[in-house]
Parts: C-alpha cells; sequence; structure tokens
C-alpha cells in the first residue's frame, strides 16, 4: 500500500499566512478604533447551552415590542443596537432547544443566556410558535439550520447520522444508499463544500457511504444551505454543510457511551480550569472481531459490487477468503477563554476507512491439473484535518474571527490478480493483472471574517481567504500502462463583503466574491443576492440569486466492466474545465404556531461539467485528454415542505420535482441527456411521536427511478505493443431507467434513567417492507446473449443500538 505523507505542512501554511493576517490586524484595529458605540443604547450577551456553557451557534434573538432580531455569530455572541426603550422583551431561540422569553435593560454589560434542550424543560423557558425541534427552514432562503440533539429519534442504517437525516430534507436525495453524500439541486456531493470548524473534508461516507463520517457527539451545529449560499462561502458550485464542534464544557464534566451492531464509541468533555476545556470524541467499528448480523448483512450487499467480489471458481478449495475491514474516526477539541471577549481554540479530526479482501482459491480440474486463483487486494481511505481559531468580540458591534486550516484526503486502491494453470511441478499457464490507484489531496487555509453591526437593522460582514491546494492521482496498469498521472498544484485567494439591512418588511443580503485562481487570467466575479419581504406576521415572500466558481472537481470514471471510481483533480484549463454555476431562487413560506409550509422553485445554469470515461475512445493511439469530456447543463425545479415544528408529535413531508440535463458536444451525438443522480420526483415523509419515556420514529421515501446507460456490446482495440484492450460499447447515453425507489424505515426508543446516568435503548427496523430497490446493474458479455444481474441495495435491516450519558 502506499504510505500517507505525514500530516505536518504548518511551515508553509504559516509562511502564507503570516503574510495575508497583516492585513487583517491593520483591518481589525482601524475598525475598532472607528466603532463608536453608545453602550447605554445597546444590548449584547453571548447564548450558552445549560450545565455546560457551551456556545450555541447561530441562536436567534427577537425583540418582541418591535420585531426586530439578530442572529448571534458562531461563538454565540449578539447585540441589538439603537435601543430607544429603558426595558425591553426578548425572545431567544434555537432549533432543538426551548426558547426562552426575558424582559431586560439595555447597557448593562454582557448578557449571559442560556437554554435547555427541549426535552429537558423547567417552568422559566417556554415553547412558542417559533420554537423548532429537529430542524428550522424557515431562517433564510434554502438555508436549514439542524439539531443535531434529536437525531437520535430518527431510524437509521447503523447509527443516527447526520448527513443521512439531512437527505430527509426537500431538495436533497435520499434514493442513493450507497453515499452519504449530499445530491442536492442536482448537484453532486463534491460539488458541495463540507466544512467541520474550517477544515475542509473531502470525502464524508464510511462503510462505502451507508453511513457518514461524523459523529453526532462532537458536533453541535449543522447548518446547510441548497443553493445561492452568501459571499463567505465559495469553491464550490451546488451547496455548502458547516458543521461546528462542540467546545466542551466549561462547568462541569460529562461524557457518554453508545455501542450498535457495528461499532463503539465514546465521548468525554471536560473543564481543565474555568478558561480552558477539552473535548474528545470517537468511534470504532469491531467488525473484523466480531462479525455482527448487521455487518454480515452490509457484507453481503456489497459483495454484489465489484469492489468485494464473490468466490470467483465454483467448487473450489478456499484457502483464505474473509475480507477484514474496519473504519474509525476521532474528534478532539480544546478550547480556551483568556476573558469574556475571546475564544481560541484547536481542533482535530481524522477518520480511516480500511478493507482488505485478498483471496486464494485452489481446484484441481483433473488429479494432476490444478487451477489456482490468487487475489491481493486492499483499499483505504480518510481525512485527517487540523484547524486553530482566535476569535473576538472587540465591542458590541465589532467582531473578528481568524483561522489556520489544513485537511488531507487520501484514497489508494492496490489490485493484483494471478492466475495459474499448474501440472505436477510444472506452470503451464501464469496470467497477473494489476491496478493501482491512488489519490491525495492536501488543503491549506488562511481566512480571516469581520462582523460589523452598522445600525440597528444594518449588518456588515467582509474577509478575505488564502487556499493552497495540492493533488497527485496516479492510475497504472500492470505497472506499465499508465491511464493518468497527474501531480498538480494550484491557490486561489478571495475577498468578500456582504451587508444585510432591513427596511421596513424588506429584508436584503447582498454580496461580493473576488476570486483569484491559479490558472485563470482573470478575476472570478461572484455576486450574490438574497431578498425576503414579509408580506403578513404569516407569510413571507423570497428570492435569491448566486454565481459561484469549482476549483477543485471530483471525476467519475466510469467503467462498467469494473465498476465506478472518484478521483480528484484541479480545474487546469488542459483537462478539466473551472466549473461554474449561476442560481436562481424563488419562493415562499407560511408560518402559524407549530406549523410551517415552505415552497421554493429553482434554476441553475451550469457550466465546466467534467466526465472521464474510457468508453468513449476515438482512437487505438488516444492521449489522456481524449478521456475527459467538457459540458454544460441546466438543473431546475420545486420543492415543498410541510413541517410539523414542535410538541409530542413532530415530522415533516416533502416533495422535489426536479429535471437535469447534461449536454455534451461529444456524447449522445451532441443532444441533451439525464446524469446518472436525475431523479423526476422525490417524496419523503418523516414522522416522530414521544408516549411517556417512548419515542416512536417513521421514515418513508419514494423516488422515482434513476437513469443508465445500456450496453450493446463488446469490442477491442489493440495496442501497438500487441497487446488488446477491451471496451463495451453502449446504445444511447442514459436512455435507460430502473424502478422507482421505495422504502419505509421505522423506529422505537426507550429512554430511562441508570443511575445518575441518561440511558438510551433504541430498535431501528430498516427497509421494513424488504423492498429490493435497484442499485445498478451487470452485463456478464463472456455469454450470449449478455447476462443481466440487477444488483440490488439493502433489504430488511434490523439494528440495536445503546446509549449512556453522564
Amino acid at each position: 500500500m502506499k504510505q500517507i505523507t505525514q500530516y505536518a505542512p504548518y511551515k508553509q501554511l504559516i509562511a502564507f499566512a503570516e503574510r495575508r493576517l497583516k492585513i487583517a490586524l491593520i483591518l481589525f484595529i482601524l475598525l475598532y478604533s472607528s466603532t463608536a458605540v453608545n453602550a447605554q443604547n445597546t444590548l449584547s450577551g453571548k447564548i450558552v447551552e445549560k450545565g455546560s456553557g457551551e456556545p450555541l451557534s447561530f441562536a436567534t434573538v427577537r425583540i418582541e415590542e418591535t420585531g426586530d432580531g439578530v442572529v448571534a455569530n458562531v461563538d454565540g455572541f449578539f447585540s441589538l443596537v439603537n435601543i430607544r426603550q429603558d426595558s425591553i422583551t426578548i425572545e431567544v431561540r434555537f432549533v432543538g432547544y426551548a426558547s426562552r422569553k426575558l424582559r431586560v435593560a439595555p447597557g448593562k454589560g454582557l448578557l449571559s443566556i442560556d437554554l435547555e434542550p427541549m426535552q429537558d424543560q423547567l417552568d422559566e423557558v417556554v415553547i412558542s410558535g417559533q420554537s423548532y425541534k429537529v430542524f428550522d427552514a424557515s431562517s433564510g432562503i434554502s438555508a436549514t439550520t439542524l439539531s443535531t440533539k434529536q437525531l437520535a429519534l430518527m431510524p437509521s442504517i447503523g447509527e443516527p447520522d447526520i448527513f443521512r437525516s439531512l437527505q430527509m430534507l426537500p431538495g436533497v436525495s435520499s434514493t442513493s444508499e450507497s453515499s452519504s453524500g449530499l445530491y442536492i439541486r442536482g448537484g453532486t456531493p463534491d460539488q458541495n463544500l463540507t466544512l467541520l470548524d474550517g477544515m475542509t473534508v473531502y470525502k464524508v461516507d464510511h462503510f462505502f457511504g451507508f453511513f457518514s463520517a461524523f459523529n453526532t457527539k462532537a458536533i453541535k451545529d449543522v447548518r446547510l444551505y441548497r443553493g445561492a449560499f452568501p459571499a463567505r462561502y465559495g469553491g464550490r458550485t451546488s451547496g455548502v454543510v458547516e458543521l461546528t464542534g462542540k467546545t466542551g464544557s466549561f462547568e462541569q464534566m460529562s461524557g457518554g457511551l453508545s455501542m450498535s451492531l457495528l461499532s463503539l464509541g465514546g465521548y468525554f468533555e471536560m473543564p481543565i480550569s474555568p478558561k480552558l476545556s477539552l473535548m474528545v470524541a470517537g468511534r470504532r467499528s469491531y467488525t473484523e472481531i466480531i462479525k455482527s448480523g448487521l455487518y454480515q448483512d452490509l457484507l453481503s450487499n456489497l459483495s454484489n459490487d465489484n469492489d468485494l467480489r464473490g468466490t470467483p471458481l465454483e467448487g473450489a478449495t478456499n484457502i483464505g477468503t474473509e475480507p477484514t475491514f474496519y473504519f474509525y474516526d476521532l474528534n478532539a477539541k480544546i478550547s480556551y477563554r483568556p476573558g469574556g471577549q475571546d475564544l481560541i481554540s484547536l481542533s482535530t479530526y481524522h477518520g480511516k476507512d480500511y478493507l482488505d479482501e485478498s483471496q486464494d482459491f485452489n481446484r484441481y480440474l483433473t488429479p494432476q491439473l490444478l487451477l489456482r486463483y490468487q487475489l491481493q487486494e486492499e483499499t483505504d481511505w480518510g481525512n485527517t484535518g487540523l484547524s486553530s481559531r482566535w476569535s473576538r468580540q472587540w465591542s458590541p458591534r465589532f467582531y473578528s474571527n481568524v483561522l489556520l486550516a489544513g485537511s488531507t484526503y487520501f484514497s489508494n486502491y492496490d489490485r493484483d490478480e494471478r492466475v495459474l494453470l499448474v501440472r505436477e511441478d510444472s506452470t503451464l499457464f501464469d496470467r497477473s493483472r494489476k491496478t493501482r490507484e491512488d489519490n491525495e489531496v492536501t488543503d491549506l487555509s488562511a481566512r480571516a471574517d469581520l462582523e460589523w453591526q452598522v445600525a440597528r437593522n444594518s449588518k456588515a460582514e467582509f474577509g478575505f481567504s488564502h487556499t493552497a491546494n495540492t493533488i497527485d492521482y496516479r492510475n497504472v496498469r500492470d505497472d506499465s500502462l499508465v491511464l493518468l498521472d497527474r501531480a498538480q498544484e494550484a491557490a486561489y485567494s478571495a475577498f468578500y463583503a456582504s451587508n444585510e439591512s432591513t427596511i421596513g418588511k424588506l429584508t436584503i443580503l447582498a454580496g461580493l466574491r473576488l476570486s483569484r485562481y491559479e490558472y485563470s487570467d482573470d478575476w472570478l466575479i461572484e455576486p450574490r443576492f438574497n431578498l425576503s419581504f414579509q408580506l403578513s406576521p404569516k407569510v413571507k415572500l423570497k428570492t435569491a440569486y448566486g454565481r459561484h466558481y469549482q476549483f477543485a472537481n471530483q471525476i467519475v470514471n466510469q467503467n462498467l466492466s469494473e465498476g465506478s471510481r472518484e478521483f480528484w483533480l484541479l480545474a487546469d484549463g488542459d483537462l478539466i474545465d473551472l466549473s461554474n454555476a449561476t442560481h436562481y431562487v424563488g419562493g415562499a413560506s407560511y408560518e402559524v404556531d407549530g406549523w410551517l409550509l415552505d415552497m421554493e422553485a429553482y434554476h441553475k445554469d451550469l457550466g465546466g461539467i467534467n466526465e472521464f470515461s474510457l468508453q468513449f475512445r476515438r482512437g487505438i493511439n488516444d492521449g489522456v485528454e481524449e478521456l475527459f469530456r467538457r459540458g454544460t447543463g441546466i438543473a431546475r425545479g420545486g420543492e415543498l415542505l410541510l413541517q410539523k415544528k414542535q410538541g409530542k408529535y413532530t415530522g415533516w413531508i416533502s416533495y422535489t420535482l426536479s429535471d437535469i440535463r447534461h449536454t455534451f458536444p461529444e456524447l449522445n451525438e451532441g443532444y441533451a441527456f439525464r446524469p446518472l443522480h436525475y431523479q423526476r420526483h422525490e417524496f419523503k415523509t418523516v414522522h416522530s411521536v414521544e408516549v411517556d419515556t417512548w419515542t416512536f420514529g417513521l421514515n418513508f421515501i419514494y423516488g422515482s427511478g434513476k437513469p443508465f446507460s445500456e450496453p450493446e456490446n463488446r469490442y477491442e482495440i489493440g495496442l501497438l505493443d500487441g497487446r488488446t484492450l477491451q471496451y463495451v460499447g453502449v446504445g444511447p447515453k442514459n436512455a435507460s431507467y430502473n424502478p422507482a425507489y421505495i422504502r419505509l424505515d421505522l423506529s422505537a426508543h426507550y429512554g430511562f434513567a441508570w443511575g445518575k446516568a441518561d440511558a438510551d435503548l433504541g430498535l431501528s427496523l430498516f427497509n421494513l417492507m424488504g423492498r429490493k430497490n435497484i442499485w445498478y446493474t451487470e452485463y456478464d458479455f463472456g455469454q450470449t446473449p449478455p447476462l443481466i444481474n440487477q444488483v440490488t441495495y439493502l433489504g430488511f435491516t434490523p439494528n440495536l443500538l445503546f446509549s449512556i450519558d453522564f
């Protein structure tokens, strides 16, 4: 296996960070010195979780008398300026927590307001019509905030899962069991910017995509943008998932353990001192030690995939074929509060999956003739990241956040296959085939984000970032046939500014992002615009526009005989074009006590779409550039959400109607076609009911069939050295469709006290109806007519979960 580069690239990171942070410090001083604040007319404070002191990022504060409000920053700080009353009533709310009303007076210093999770309410907390138990989809257009506190109540394949829960939202596809990534409004998972405490995460999967690589016990806040995202985000064309890790308790020690039929996990929070806290969380599978029924079901399902082959020789003697698989992830964060205005944190993440599916079979064709099959096959992939952050509330109006982050994604695939035919002591036939495929992405970033409360109804944000990317990819067959070998380096810088202003019932968020990419000759201009109008206390109209560019792209290698694999490359103007997308969004929402009806429609113009395939070679001596295709596309659709926000019964119903078309001049005779992730209709419903100490959950998903290319024949191309390569001829691109996807999941959780700890015992029934949903179709051209095999996703799969928090 290829040795992974040790993650210690900080000399380069610090070098370019020092040069750019000088600019940030100058800006801090100028803005701080120019910010004149009338403290007597300002109400500022911090919103935290009761019992731990954990800041609640992006909580909302609303003045009951005027209806004015603000959103707290990532550290829970908020400021209400130019207050004319001697005292006001404010309502503070955060998704998954009981809201709270307080009578307060401006100019009394920094407030500390604590909130409690909804299931642990006391008399002084309230549940208002603005409270949200699981997620809040009303905060902005195409934006959603998710509560990790409530994820355990939803049915899942293995355990509570952030990305699988996000897939149940409108506009996000939930019918791909083999990927935890998010297909958002016609985009693919690589087109989403995934940030964990500022670190860029390039792959979000564990166990070949059956659940995601993020531990819910280590995450306190999740924000999803499905389109036209704000100017502070860049480098992706579809969506943004921003995960904020737990800071750790400053007040009391806490922790917990969890166990499912796949893995063991735990977390621990400890105040080292009143100013210093530590949080550690980790999970590891025990599948190489105990092979549970759930593991066997997943492995059996994956054995249909080309990544996990079954016995190649019928009647063969098994010498050693038991695959070895494990995964793990680890989060750690240390936070330091030198005073009430500063927070310094160091956060790290590491996750890895490893699979060894080596095989060795013998079969005697005659008493003297032995056929031996040997396979050495190993796969591993994962992410490593480290970030350091310093944030400061310089004054009630001015806040800064400085971040240094680095991350590495690695993926290695090694396969050595050998077939021997032996008669006694002589070898009659010996054939070997080798495949090496390695991909490594390194991301080093420095950024500064500034927030300035200009006036009571005007907030400005601006900042800059610099990212240095290194991507290596090598695909070699038989040690001599190099299909692709690229070593790329590129950097890009960005500056952004935005302002959110409220004028009467109209709220306008306008921003501009300027990006400079090493392989681009010009500055890339990315305007962003978001407008909402409160037509009445219950009805809101909204619209948004955004221009977005992407520099690092995940390329799908489609091969009908060997399966599909993905790899990352940088846009270089040679093999890969710079991707871009223009978003247009419009919608309306109707909100009453306990209920939300939300509707949005979108249109996206797509450019710089890239595709890689060996199936469409023009000639025998084509260069590597001939394996890539460039195209354009559109994605459009509408979404409907009806949500019961809080109470003993919560849930939602969503429907998505979509259309995606890609056009490549050299594919499908130049006609537009639907990509593999296209799905015309998707209907989803989620329900949760609390009865005493029991909670029952139900998920139902219907998705219309996805397209695929149906092969017609097999042909060979001769190489100059005498070898031949075999290819499959296909019909019209993605012109055939699989049957509809249908799935019903149920869950039951029983909560009880175990001494002074809170325990939960859960049962999850995945795909209760045992529906055989199609994953993909295999074709064996060794027979005439070809043998067709439809590979299905998981059937009925039960799972037990147990967790305890102390």
